[in-house]
């Protein structure tokens, strides 16, 4: 492995699975993964394909059935909830196609929330959380509520918050599934250019080809499987 090149995320022959009624359906298979660092991976496939089942899984959201999940090469399986909740908010950003910013905040309030809860200085919070919004465009929406802003903006300050910790690896579920065409441009490529600037890799599971291509690999989940 060249210098400086580090696997963030590791599946090693995970599979999981669920019951449905009588019956059990096996989402992922077996599935063998690494993702390194700087790099920004594309997740398609159909609904229901098992794409947020990976990102949960990537997330700690979830626990696999069998295999194992690294984050930084250290094991993650047997974790307690606050060893899992240490690492979400140390190591990973997330962002989704619904969007969950708090309604009686600010755009900014909501954005530093992260930076509060890791024991930055309100001051500094403030002032990192200024900027990151100037950065998305926002420099005039600070003080406005999610109610007044549209929801390419409600997206660019999700995509402030997720960012502002400077986490290892970004999972994205849909970012601009909600979105028109012109928003969902924009979104794209704010998205992408926050993770290159900020040299953290990413997993986005979308459903937009003109997302996908702007990655830097693509796999497709099928039939349990990451092709």
């Amino acid at each position: 492995m060249p210098r400086n090149e580090k696997i963030i995320l590791n599946f090693q022959n995970v599979t999981h699975k669920f019951k449905q009624g009588k019956s059990t359906i096996k989402v992922l298979d077996s599935v063998n993964f690494k993702l390194k660092n700087n790099s920004i991976v594309a997740l398609i496939g159909a609904s229901g394909s098992g794409k947020s089942t990976f990102l949960h899984l990537a997330g700690l959201l979830e626990k696999p059935n069998k295999g194992k999940i690294f984050i930084n090469n250290q094991i993650t399986n047997n974790l307690n909830n606050s060893d899992r909740t240490i690492i979400r908010r140390n190591s990973l950003g997330f962002v989704y196609q619904k969007i969950y910013l708090l309604p009686e905040f600010t755009a900014l309030e909501n954005v530093i929330i992260p930076q509060i809860i890791n024991g930055f200085s309100r001051d500094k919070a403030i002032n990192n959380g200024m900027k990151i919004l100037a950065s998305m465009g926002l420099k005039n929406r600070l003080d406005h509520r999610p109610s007044a802003m549209s929801g390419g903006e409600q997206q660019r300050v999700a995509i402030a918050r997720a960012m502002i910790n400077k986490p290892d690896l970004i999972l994205a579920d849909e970012p601009t599934g909600n979105l028109d065409n012109s928003s969902s441009e924009l979104i794209s490529n704010l998205l992408l250019d926050s993770i290159r600037n900020s040299e953290t890799s990413a997993i986005i599971a979308t459903h937009s080809n003109n997302l996908a291509e702007k990655c830097d690999v693509i796999f497709q989940v099928d039939n349990g499987k990451i092709i």
